[in-house]
């Protein structure tokens, strides 16, 4: 199995302090953020500078770990060129749309073109499931095929759907030949409203997720899905021959950890890998 983990929760590190933390756990498959509006106090983020984004993959590569994944803004003409350089396979968009038509039609656009250069460079596109346009599965899985491209995906975040009211596990019956990539972490409810949480303290049945996402394959902790075909995807036209049984569809990509909070994100992030190593080994 593969594991990585977001920065959010880690972006108050410089970047050394957070290459150094994710080697002693173990992982070695990192994700980073570009830098957004409103986020220049936050040493994680990387500016749009070739020179420190090649300083932060030699600094990373010192360690024996390399990037898998970036999150990109609305500057992404000159980020895409950038991830390049540190050598993602990923680009993952956050971003709240509002839920009107033509917000959904100019993401749509805006998307074909980001995949179309994220194509050119051989990377994905991963779109969280965020709130707002993102909030319910269908409406997900809805603007992924209107975008019709096969880099361009979801990255499956179960405690952001629940956070917004979606059930995460039935979410995936809608998005799962399109989950790219994911986020983990969980929703525990105070006075009535959501908040984020440790794994082990939330409401979020992982148990039922994962059974979902590798849908009866083989453990993937066995190594035993290395080489397991990809999913059929409807975007090249798979799996949907009439009279005959559906394609298994599994997920095959990163399992992300996302703890979230600052203030212990190192034992947080911990707990939270042990329990999921905990749940897949069970599998």
């Amino acid at each position: 199995m593969r594991y990585t983990s977001s920065p959010w929760g880690f972006r108050f590190y410089n970047f050394e302090r957070y290459c150094d933390f994710m080697k002693k756990i173990g992982i070695k498959d990192i994700c980073s953020m570009f830098m957004f509006n409103g986020g220049e106090d936050l040493p994680l983020l990387f500016k749009r500078d070739r020179d420190e984004i090649k300083r932060a993959k030699e600094t990373a590569e010192s360690k024996g770990i390399k990037f898998i994944e970036v999150s990109i803004t609305d500057k992404w003409k000159q980020e895409i060129p950038l991830a390049e350089v540190l050598g993602v396979k990923y680009l993952r968009v956050c971003t709240v749309w509002e839920d009107k038509e033509e917000v959904f039609n100019n993401v749509v656009e805006t998307l074909k073109e980001t995949g179309k250069m994220a194509g050119d460079y051989g990377m994905e596109v991963v779109v969280e499931n965020h709130g707002g346009l993102m909030r319910k599965a269908e409406r997900c899985k809805q603007l992924i095929e209107e975008v019709g491209m096969e880099n361009v995906k979801i990255n499956y975040d179960p405690a952001n759907f629940l956070y917004y009211g979606e059930d995460p596990v039935s979410a995936i019956d809608h998005i799962l030949p399109y989950i790219g990539f994911t986020h983990f972490k969980s929703v525990k409810y105070e006075d009535g409203k959501p908040k984020y949480c440790r794994l082990s303290e939330g409401v979020i049945d992982y148990k039922k997720i994962f059974e979902k996402l590798f849908n009866s394959a083989p453990s993937p902790l066995a190594g035993e899905i290395k080489n397991f075909p990809s999913p059929p995807s409807p975007l090249r036209g798979e799996g949907k021959d009439e009279g005959k049984k559906e394609d298994i569809k599994i997920y095959t990509g990163y399992i992300g950890l996302e703890y979230e909070e600052p203030k212990d994100v190192e034992q947080g992030t911990i707990d939270d890998f042990n329990y999921l190593k905990k749940i897949l080994e069970r599998r």
